[in-house]
């Protein structure tokens, strides 16, 4: 390895925070968990370079000489001891995961009782940890799981004259327990091969097939997380929205009876379903906002502490439409550190624009757009919109804008032609955006107004960016219009 901290050893320590660092220089520490006296000192060495590990001056060799001033150097010799490093770390991590699960840990006990014959420990302990579970309100798969696991050992143990009893409940309870654990992830699968299907162009699965098998698996089985399933897999086409507004009312009241990855399931299909009925214009964008609030307190929309790019944008978005701007400057405040670093900048001037947008303080939002230089092409694609946005508002208030706003529909259309970072799909939805925008602005302009052509220029439209905001400004439009009319 020519590079000392692109080594698997560095690269692990990097993951570590500052408490596990600690913990791991006990544990190396501990004669029971480490017999080498040279990985000690190795990780002391290593820690002054934490967290970054980039001083080019360290080498294999001068760090071998901190290490073992004594010995003689070779690179074998040293890359065997941060191979051995490696390993004791793989192994305190193994132990700091079992530590933390206790279940995990009485099913052993239970398991070793058994094996060392101590069959009245094994029972005793093994009926405690099923009541333990069958008590737990929102049971989770792993829950299942290990109901099964230990009616299992039950039923199966040496003594057979358990087995052979009357009116034994435990084969019972592990075949209810094998068929929840079954129905609960074969749906999971299902709903994400529906979603795959409506995302990703190409990709076809057997939905209907996989639905017959799973319905009558299923069947006769009352699980909270299933009956959600039921009603999501019945969705038709007649009446889709009545259909979402009823699973939406059913998750919504069921979420303090579903596990944590059921929450997780459940909250995330729903507002892809907000996502489709508001770019269809069958929904407006704040309906998604109080899914999102719930995601947030719940920390179910975080994945290991993180926030992705297109659920920052969308929260952003839609509180701004709400108006809650108080909740806006929280979420800005508290969640911007979430974002991946590559792109924190950039979303972060973004949101102060857009929030300066629907707050009417236009020539701010101008001001934030054009003194930050957007680097990630989503952002020069979204603040570009939000430019567009606020040439229109001005236009609506100022006529002389006119001409500022038809050449930047001009330069934003000929923009798109040139980038090739996005599919056809995706520039086909910002280039609708302008070509409906310069329509609308046409229309505003006319001499001899026609309200009809507002009014009809979204029908039948779909796959087209800020859809929400175009239908305000057609209201707003015939609103302007009308009322210029009246007074004349």
């Amino acid at each position: 390895m020519p590079n000392l901290f692109a080594s698997k050893f560095v690269r692990l320590l990097q993951t570590l925070d500052e408490a596990e660092i600690r913990a791991f220089e006990a544990w190396l520490r501990s004669p029971w968990c480490n017999t080498n006296r040279n990985l000690p000192r190795l990780l002391g060495r290593l820690r002054k370079y934490y967290p970054d590990f980039d001083d080019e001056k360290l080498t294999k060799e001068k760090l071998f000489r901190q290490v073992l001033p004594g010995g003689k150097f070779s690179h074998r010799r040293m890359n065997n001891l941060l191979s051995e490093a490696y390993l004791a770390a793989e192994k305190f991590l193994a132990f700091q995961s079992f530590a933390q699960q206790e279940r995990l840990q009485k099913q052993l006990l239970a398991e070793e009782f058994q094996a060392r014959h101590l069959d009245e420990w094994f029972f005793k302990c093994a009926r405690k940890e099923i009541a333990g579970l069958e008590v737990k309100r929102a049971k989770g798969r792993e829950d299942h799981l290990g109901l099964f696991l230990l009616h299992s050992r039950i039923y199966h143990h040496p003594n057979q004259s358990l087995r052979m009893q009357p009116g034994s409940s435990a084969i019972l309870e592990m075949s209810k327990q094998l068929d929840l654990l079954y129905a609960l992830e074969k749906a999971a699968v299902i709903n994400e091969m529906i979603s795959r299907s409506r995302l990703i162009k190409g990709e076809t699965y057997e939905v209907q097939t996989e639905l017959k098998k799973w319905e009558a698996a299923s069947e006769g089985i009352q699980h909270p997380a299933i009956e959600l399933y039921r009603m999501r897999f019945a969705f038709t086409e007649e009446n889709r929205i009545g259909q979402y507004q009823s699973l939406r009312e059913a998750m919504l009241d069921k979420m303090g009876q579903l596990s944590e990855k059921d929450q997780k399931l459940h909250l995330l299909s729903l507002l892809n379903d907000t996502i489709q009925f508001i770019k269809s214009g069958q929904l407006d964008i704040t309906e998604s906002l109080p899914l999102y609030q719930l995601g947030l307190q719940t920390g179910l929309l975080m994945h290991q502490g993180k926030l992705t790019r297109n659920t920052y944008t969308t929260i952003v978005v839609a509180s701004n439409t709400k108006g809650t701007f108080d909740f806006t400057a929280r979420f800005i405040k508290n969640y911007t550190d979430c974002l991946d670093e590559d792109i924190r900048e950039d979303c972060l001037h973004w949101a102060l624009a857009h929030t300066a947008y629907w707050q009417k303080n236009l020539e701010q939002c101008l001001d934030i757009l054009q003194e930050h230089a957007f680097k990630v092409p989503y952002f020069q694609m979204i603040g570009r919109v939000l430019h567009t946005q606020v040439y229109f508002d001005l236009y609506l208030k100022d006529d002389s804008y006119q001409f500022y706003l038809f050449s930047f529909f001009d330069a934003f259309e000929k923009w798109l032609s040139r980038e090739k970072v996005w599919s056809k799909a995706q520039r086909t939805s910002f280039l609708r955006f302008v070509q409906k925008c310069r329509q609308l602005a046409r229309f505003y302009g006319d001499i001899d107004f026609e309200p009809r052509k507002v009014e009809t220029l979204l029908e039948g439209q779909h796959n087209i960016q800020a859809f929400n905001w175009l239908n305000r400004k057609k209201e707003e439009v015939l609103r302007l219009r009308m009322d210029r009319l009246a007074g004349s």
